[in-house]
Parts: C-alpha cells; structure tokens; sequence
C-alpha cells in the first residue's frame, strides 16, 4: 500500500502542472508560426531567393559594400539609414550581400508571425488562464505578415522599418503581457531589430510603446492602485530610456549635421485613398501609402470590401473580447482585459497616420516641420498604423480563439454537440488563409515586381576606378535626379545605388520627386551642387573648386546621345575614363582640380 501510494505520488509530481503545459503549448505555438511565417516570406520573395540583388526604391543592396563615412550620417541630410547600413556592412563581411538581403527579409516574416503568435498566446492566458490555440495563434500570425501595409512598405523598399514591425510584438509582449515592473534588459533586447532599423523602426516602435506603458495597470506593483501615477512614470521613464539610448547612433549625426526639410513633402507624403472607402478607411484596412506605384496589384478594387470583412472581424474580435474587463472565463477568477495598451497604442497610431488627411492638421504640421526638421518623421504617417496591424491581428487571432474554446467547453460539459464545432472549425482556418486569399498580388515577388538582378559589370569596373583613384574628392551623380529606372532592373524605380557602392563621398538629388513635384535638397552639399548645375556654361571649373573629382552619369537605358554627349559639353577638359551602355564616368583634370 505504501509502494503504491509513493509511486503515485511521483507520477503526479513528474506530470506536468497546467503552468507548464500552457508554457509548452505557447512554445510550440510560437514554434509553428516561425516557420508558418517563413513560409510565407518564402511565398511572398518567390523568384527573389534565387541568386542577385532586390533593388526597389529604398531597398538598395550592392556588393561588398565598402566602410565610409557616410554609414555614420556625416555627410549631411536625414540620418535614414543609420545605422541599418552599418550594420549590412559588417554583416557583409560573413555572407554575400545578396544572400544576407534574403536572410534579412526572411528573418522579418519568421520573427512577425512569431511574435505575434507569442503575443496572443501570452495575452490570451494571462486573461484566461488557458493556452491559446495554435490555430488561433497561426490566425494571428498570418494576418500581422500579409496585409497592404507590408506590402506596400515591402515595395516602396523600407526594409529596415520593416525590422522594428517584426520586433514590435515582443517589444509589447513585455510590456503588456509580461511583468508589471519593466526588466530593462529584456526590454533593450526586444527593441534590438527597432535599432537596426534606425529612426523610422524605432519611431512606430515608440509611438506603440508609450501608450503600452501607461496603459498597464499599476495594481500588480506592490499593491497599488490603477490609476497609481508612481507606476506609470516609473514604466515611462524606462521606455524613455531604452528608445534614448538605442537612438543615438541616428540621433547624433542628425544633430551635429546640418539637415533642410521641405515642408511641402507634408502634402506629399500624406496618405491618400487606394479603396473606395477614402483615406480613412484605406488606413483603417493598413494601406493609404502615399506612393501610388507602390500599392500591390490586384488590391483596391472589388476585393476590398472582402478584406474589410476580415479588418471588421479583427476589430470586433478585440474590442468585444479583448478588451472586455467584465468577461469571466471558467477556471479563472480575474477579470482584466487582455493585453491592456495595445488598443490604445493602434488608436494612437491610426490618430498620427491621419494627420495628413485634413488640411487644419496639414497646415499645422508644416509649421512643426519648418520649427524642427524633426517632426518631419510624421509626415508620412501610413507607417504608424503598424500598431493597429498588430491589434488587428490579435483581434483576429483573440476571436478564432473564442470560437474554438466556446466549442471545446460544451464539450467538456457534456452538452449535445452542436454543428457550432466544425463551423468554427471551418472559420479558424479561413481565417488562416483568409489574407493569402484576399491578397494574391503580395505573392511570388509581389507578382513579379521583385526579381533579382546583378549589377552590370562596367559598374563594378567604375567602381575600382574611383575608389583606386589616390587623388581627393567626391562624385557627382547625374542625371540630377533620386530616382532610376535602369533596363537592367526590368524597369523597376530603385534610389541610385553609387551612394552605397563607392566610399568616397556620394553627392546626388536628394530631392525626393513625388508625381511631378520635387522637393527642396535635404543636404547641404546637394543644395550647393544643385545651385552649380543651375547654372548656365561650363561646370568644370565650379564642380572641381567644389571639391568634385568624379562625374558619373547612369541614366542607362536612356543613356542614348543626349545624356552623355550634354554633360561632355558642360564639362570641357574632362576625361572620359570608362563608357558603355550602362554608364559615362568623367574625370575632371587636375589643373581644375587645383
């Protein structure tokens, strides 16, 4: 009797508690989004993984980039990308560029399918005291990696912004599931991919934090109230901290370096309607992105108002479930909304994107920009609805997960089954594929818009002749203009890539275009430049008394006659030292120079 009772009692203590078994089911859960999320990076790059570079608008890879000066943010305008660049630079000394893209890329869809599951699965079983199921886990993942906004931020190239959109799950997993004191370290750790991302990573990752923060309730801090204002400064102050401290790699250069900004681009850059429900609703459903090219194919059209059906679900899901304080779930005696803070930083989000729509909050902003450059962060507001895809996608995730458990408790009660069962059944898996469904032209390359391609050899050749070059100076980039459609790039638009291929100082337009307007140079030296080039008669003599040596000229397809043979006319005494279809690289001679 005694051998019996023992060996009972150390099978019970071997058997996992129900702790531990939620532990283990949120493991496995966030284990098959990474690789759902992988999946579906691979289903959205299709052609892109074999072989060569991505290049579309600010995406922008070369080969064996070299170190400069420029990885820093010294050689004037934003600091945009500081310190993503450095870091691909290091990084490129491990693996081949084109391959460490792949692995980035991939790297974003894996980590935001996961953490969005871990997400969901820490917020559902803080609320309810059970795991989350993986279905509704995979719901929620799905739903946070293929939507418009990473769509259009995937083709508009922001590629490093789209590291903060991977990393803000968990940077809200600790906020509003974990801990009520912050652990500081895990919170920096969490806010890694943000950094790399640079300004643009971490500001969605700010505005979503702070309201995260605040929102979290204070009771669970040494007994105190809700609405204890100790708490929240105390988790203010350590977010506060932790975006200071990882913003000084961009922070410091933008200000030691002089930085012009247009407050027109407020117009500009505002977000514009690409469904038939207007900006708002085209921001609401996260797309709205001010660049027209850039919006997938196949959306906007008739399948928009499918895909609202989904946003409407996500919506309801979380405000009729997550957010409800009142709602009481079997086995657990707490009554507390889920993840308290993440409705409000989406809220917050979708407030900052339509500051564009209305001319009152247009106007204002333009004044903010021509106070401080600063506030030009906000003029492209699309990209702060980052949050509210992400509650979007807890919403989705939360109402799969209700149905499923709503049907698992009249079983366990040994109610008559109903056909409630495979219905929800049915609806979680649709939720699954719901957004591949609705979204087809986000797949295989966003419908062939991304191919790889190498970059033609005569560059490569320019390149070892500036850079061998011993004698001083920067080059100048023609035509005057950000932008490039070169032939080789299957007519993609891609920002000129000398700037990261050469280490000598890159001077170019950094005059973003949008439709047929331009805005004002950012930098100094292309403001400088660009009053030269204005100009009429020779340039030689006022380019090389402006310290340029290299004058390269890749309009490429359109570099018939005209490009060419009118820059040669301005440049009289150059030396052409390299010419082919692709490329003219001028040399200016070195009594000019002098």
């Amino acid at each position: 009797m005694r051998m019996s009772t023992r060996a009972t009692a150390v099978q019970a203590s071997a058997e996992p508690g129900p702790a531990a078994a939620a532990r283990d089911s949120s493991r496995m859960s966030i284990g098959l989004a990474a690789s759902f999320g992988l999946v579906a990076g691979l289903l959205v790059l299709g052609p892109g993984v074999a072989p060569g570079y991505l290049l579309s608008y600010d995406m922008v890879f070369v080969p064996s980039p070299p170190f400069s000066t420029a990885l820093l943010g010294a050689t004037g305008g934003p600091a945009r990308a500081v310190p993503s660049d450095a870091v691909i630079t290091v990084a490129a000394r491990l693996l081949p560029s084109d391959m460490l893209q792949k692995v980035l890329l991939l790297l974003i869809f894996t980590g935001a399918c996961a953490g969005a599951a871990a997400l969901l699965a820490a917020g559902w079983r803080g609320m309810t005291g059970r795991p989350a199921p993986v279905t509704a886990c995979l719901a929620s993942g799905c739903f946070y990696v293929w939507n418009p906004f990473v769509a259009e931020r995937l083709l508009i190239g922001q590629w490093a912004m789209l590291l903060g959109f991977a990393g803000l799950p968990w940077v809200l997993r600790e906020l509003c599931a974990g801990s009520a004191r912050i652990r500081p370290g895990r919170l920096l750790l969490a806010m890694v991919p943000a950094a790399i991302g640079g300004f643009a990573g971490l500001a969605i990752t700010g505005f979503a934090a702070v309201p995260a923060a605040l929102a979290r309730r204070g009771d669970e801090v040494g007994g105190r109230s809700w609405s204890d204002p100790a708490s929240r400064v105390r988790r203010l102050a350590t977010v506060a901290a932790a975006l200071a401290l990882l913003s000084l790699p961009w922070l410091i250069p933008s200000l030691l370096v002089p930085v012009h900004t247009d407050p027109n681009g407020v117009d500009l850059f505002a977000a514009r309607a690409d469904t038939p429900l207007g900006r708002i609703g085209s921001l609401v459903m996260l797309s709205g992105i001010w660049n027209s090219q850039t919006v997938p194919r196949g959306y906007g059209g008739a399948s928009a108002y499918f895909w609202l059906l989904v946003v409407v679900s996500a919506v309801a899901g979380y405000l009729l479930i997550a957010s409800r304080r009142s709602m009481r779930w079997p086995g657990s005696s707490d009554r507390r909304p889920m993840l308290p803070g993440l409705g409000l930083a989406g809220l917050v989000g979708l407030v900052i994107a339509a500051v564009g729509v209305t001319s009152p909050t247009r106007a204002a902003l333009r004044d903010l920009v021509a106070a401080w450059p600063g506030f030009a962060i906000l003029r492209d507001g699309q990209q702060f609805v980052a949050a509210l895809a992400l509650a979007q996608a807890i919403g989705l995730g939360v109402l799969v997960a209700w149905l499923l458990s709503r049907t698992a408790d009249r079983t366990a009660d040994r109610t008559p089954r109903r056909r409630a069962e495979p219905a929800a059944v049915a609806i979680a898996v649709f939720a699954i594929l719901a957004p591949i469904l609705l979204l087809p032209g986000m797949a295989w390359g966003l419908a062939g818009r991304i191919r790889p391609v190498d970059y033609p050899a005569d560059w490569l050749t320019a390149r070892r002749l500036i850079d061998g070059s011993d004698r001083h100076g920067s080059v100048l980039l023609l035509p005057w203009a950000a932008y490039r459609r070169y032939s080789w790039n299957h007519g993609e638009a891609v920002y000129d890539p000398w700037n990261k291929l050469l280490s000598r100082e890159v001077i170019s337009n950094d005059g973003l275009e949008v439709g047929r307007q331009t805005l004002t140079q950012e930098s100094s030296a292309s403001i400088r430049l660009g009053r030269i080039l204005a100009a009429r008669g020779p340039l030689t003599n006022s380019l090389a008394a402006a310290g340029v040596l290299y004058v390269v000229v890749d309009a490429g397809s359109l570099l018939t006659a005209k490009p060419a043979t009118a820059t040669a006319a301005r440049l009289p005494g150059a030396r052409i030292v390299l010419a082919s279809h692709d490329l003219v690289v001028f040399e200016l001679p070195p009594r000019a120079a002098r």
